[in-house]
């Protein structure tokens, strides 16, 4: 976890001191402003079809219909495809980076100009990431992050806008989440840390502190917002970020996680030593990977097997939103059953990384 005291690298890294910053409890909140911030309401945004599903979800919500584009088996939005299906109600574009990789946001921002669209640049896989020199969601004419899938705190996400608009509307101020579920959702943060880092010790510790505190811990998750849920819950879509969650969010090293990301992203491709099974094969300057991604021919059988290596691989984004006509878009619907997350965060040493890629090498050819 690197925590500095009132870090500059936290300070000068895009988004954390962006003008119109507004912390939101989570990345979907964001989306749901946006919609009617930037008057999208009524009208229609183009989005790809490869997605997790909740933002399309925080859309529709805000009275915003959606048209899917093709991504195509790289995980590139077709932007050939995007403006074939530009019509009167378009008026924006939503542009995912997956997993801190960079779309072509030049191509994108040039196709919004030429037909007067938005721009929403989503970074919620893509905190701290670049294209080169630029910060991924600084092109755009808004952005949307989280912090809680790149950062070890509780929850946590923002919207960017990149215009005089206030960052909320009049009488709608974010509200803060209940300290105690806040509380109670950073210890778990810190001692599932203190295991992953201490081993036997640390899990001693998070077992004794779970049987100690089991009472206070029911009473704080019926006041808790769950996070990294697939389904939108309207009445969470008010909430704000923590003061708790900010403060340690301002205090990170960003530029210590990018740099340790990255080494861990590159070595586990060189352990690993199966770039045809990457979805990205290559490290950009300036990425922030969230995870590596790899295809597996059976992806149940895989995850079944890291699992049983102790590895915490994710089933990556394996359906889309219930609007979809997933047999419409094949490779999205490929990507969809091939992907697996393999971590690469800032926690993982050395050989945590070669533990991870010598499990993934065995799953790959089971």
């Amino acid at each position: 976890m690197q925590l500095l005291p009132r870090s500059r690298g936290a300070q000068r890294t895009f988004p954390l001191r962006a003008h119109g910053l507004l912390p939101t409890y989570l990345a979907r909140n964001a989306v749901w402003r946006v919609a009617r911030l930037l008057d999208l309401v009524g009208g229609e945004v183009i989005v790809p079809a490869y997605h997790h599903g909740v933002e399309i979800a925080a859309l529709l919500h805000a009275g915003v219909a959606v048209s899917f584009a093709r991504v195509d088996g790289a995980a590139r939005l077709d932007l050939e495809d995007v403006e074939a299906r530009i019509g009167p109600r378009t008026r924006a574009l939503y542009l995912i980076h997956y997993a801190g990789f960079p779309q072509d946001t030049d191509a994108a921002v040039g196709l919004v100009r030429r037909h007067g669209l938005k721009l929403i640049e989503d970074c919620a896989l893509a905190l701290f990431s670049r294209d080169g020199a630029r910060p991924l969601g600084s092109a755009g004419d808004a952005a949307v992050f989280c912090f809680y899938k790149t950062l070890p705190v509780a929850h946590g996400g923002a919207l960017v806008v990149k215009s005089p608009l206030v960052a909320f509307a009049p009488g709608e101020p974010p509200v803060a989440p209940a300290l105690a579920a806040t509380l109670s959702h950073a210890v778990g943060s810190m001692l599932v840390t203190g295991e992953r880092t201490l081993g036997a010790a640390g899990a001693r510790l998070r077992g004794l502190a779970r049987t100690t505190a089991r009472g206070g811990r029911a009473w704080a998750r019926h006041l808790d917002v769950a996070v990294g849920t697939q389904g939108l819950d309207p009445a969470a879509l008010g909430l704000g970020m923590s003061a708790l969650m900010r403060w340690v969010v301002d205090r990170t090293d960003a530029e210590a996680v990018v740099r340790a990301r990255r080494a861990n992203w590159l070595a586990l491709h060189a352990q690993l030593g199966r770039p045809e099974r990457a979805v990205w094969n290559r490290l950009p300057d300036g990425v922030c990977p969230l995870f590596y991604g790899v295809r597996v021919d059976d992806k149940a059988r895989a995850l079944a097997r890291l699992a049983g290596d102790g590895i915490q691989a994710i089933d990556f984004w394996n359906r889309g939103h219930e609007s979809l006509d997933a047999a419409a878009y094949p490779e999205a619907r490929e990507l969809r059953r091939s992907v697996v997350e393999l971590p690469c965060h800032q926690d993982l040493g050395p050989e945590e990384v070669l533990r991870v890629a010598q499990s993934a090498r065995r799953a790959l050819e089971a």
